[in-house]
């Protein structure tokens, strides 16, 4: 019997049972294998294969990440997948030999691909995102702009009467001014938030296989609220500009383009309001990131045996919305005001902590939360969309180039990584056997 040669198991119900019959422990009221069990389950699904005890205790401890002493249906899955990941080789090494990870095998070419890959994914996801939303975000910024110090300044109700003021007086298309520098500055917004999110998130994750810490989660979506500053406060102010112009033009005022908008900024004024943009992506990502993997979870169960529906990840991504923008309003109210030009008779402001002095002193504080309302209605499902629309893509759409240290046959690879056969877990265990044999004999010459 070759080590691609399986028992197929079709359901993971079957697999679950299967798993079952063979543990004599548990963790938590929850089957699981002890070594011995584990031992056994390898050696009668591999009879052929000889496999010292050196070689099987290896197994069992490079999957056992949690350091458990014992392996759930949940670990043994997690387990398979980590072998079709593009750098599963490095780490399972590590794994066995209790040491740090050699280099990644991948060649400078594919990471470079690997990047664009996910650089693409993560602008495709964002503009679907952002086009799907884009009328409740117009609404949110004439909302924060209208000043309630000005007598006669008060042209909307409320957010529900913005809209319909808006589409009455300027059309369908007026409920999209702006759009095109939202398309344009989405793409490297989402996609440097997301990539940046989990690469920090990669690199704060402990080594031993245990949950990521809160205090991680939290400074990965700030590092990642922090580094799209640079692309998305130029296109903010601009965008937010062409946002309210349908009010000046109304009025009489000549409608300007954005290339317009550009040149009469310069370079320093399409930083103009940065520090509040800042005080906003920050604390937004780091809310919005850690509540959406821990709804992800926690509140939906998703486990490498369940992963979820696309529904339930548009749910998690849109709660986790929520508090997210509501929390990050005052902040958003400042940097829009600081943004739009001031009309005649308008108060202006000089800066972030000026800005939040003169709102409160004339204003009073509710006004800080102008917009809120919609804010909630825009960034949750928006966020929502795009998350949803990112991981589905991920999941569709793999990334093609997989390479190997380790050369595998292909009919291998292709049980490896689900592509024909839809084997049990002690089939893709043998499998698994194989390899870390094969990865003693090609990395140290010997057994252990």
């Amino acid at each position: 019997m070759s080590p691609t040669q399986t028992t197929t198991v079709t359901t993971t119900a079957e697999r679950v049972a299967r798993f079952a019959e063979a543990a004599s422990t548990d963790r938590n009221g929850v089957p699981a294998l002890s070594p011995s069990d584990f031992a056994s389950a390898i050696r009668a699904a591999a009879p052929d294969v000889q496999l010292s005890d050196a070689h099987v205790r290896d197994l069992f401890k490079a999957a056992d990440v949690k350091k458990q002493g014992n392996l759930t249906f949940d670990d043994v899955v997690a387990f398979e997948h980590s072998l079709i990941q593009a750098d599963a080789l490095p780490h399972l090494t590590a794994a066995i030999t209790g040491g740090p990870a050699p280099e990644m095998h991948l060649s400078p070419a594919v990471r470079i691909l690997k990047s664009s890959y996910a650089f693409a994914l993560g602008s495709v996801a964002g503009a679907v995102g952002a086009f799907s939303i884009y009328p409740i975000d117009l609404v949110k910024t004439r909302m924060q702009n209208q000043r309630s110090s000005v007598p006669g300044e008060l042209l909307y109700k409320n957010s529900i009467h913005c809209f319909r003021t808006v589409l009455r007086n300027e059309g369908f298309r007026g409920l999209y001014s702006g759009l095109g520098p939202q398309l344009i500055g989405v793409a490297p917004e989402k996609a440097i938030k997301l990539t940046v999110n989990d690469l920090v998130r990669g690199f704060l994750t402990p080594a031993d296989g245990t949950a990521i810490p809160l205090w991680a989660e939290v400074m990965a979506g700030g590092c990642a609220g922090g580094s799209q500053v640079i692309f998305t406060n130029p296109l903010e102010i601009v965008k937010i500009r062409l946002q309210v112009q349908g009010e000046a033009v109304a009025g009489g005022a000549p409608r300007q383009g954005a290339v317009t908008i550009i040149r009469s900024l310069g370079v320093r004024g399409l930083y103009k309001g940065a520090a509040a943009c800042l005080l906003r992506d920050i604390p937004f990502s780091s809310i919005y990131f850690s509540a959406y993997a821990h709804l992800k979870k926690d509140f939906f169960g998703e486990s490498p045996s369940k992963p979820l529906a696309w529904s339930e990840l548009l749910m998690a991504g849109a709660i986790a919305g929520m508090p997210a923008a509501y929390l990050t309003t005052p902040a958003d109210v400042i940097k829009t005001r600081l943004q739009v030009e001031a009309k005649k008779g308008q108060t202006s402001y000089n800066g972030l902590l000026d800005a939040a002095r003169k709102i409160y002193a004339e204003e009073g504080f509710k006004a800080f939360f102008k917009g809120g309302p919609a804010r909630i209605f825009r960034s949750s499902p928006q966020f929502g969309v795009t998350l949803m629309t990112y991981e589905a893509l991920q999941s569709s759409v793999p990334f093609p180039w997989v390479t190997d240290a380790v050369p595998m046959a292909k009919e291998t690879r292709k049980v490896l990584t689900g592509g024909e056969d839809k084997d049990g877990a002690f089939a893709r265990g043998r499998l698994a056997a194989w390899m870390v044999t094969d990865v003693h004999a090609k990395l140290y010459g010997q057994s252990k």
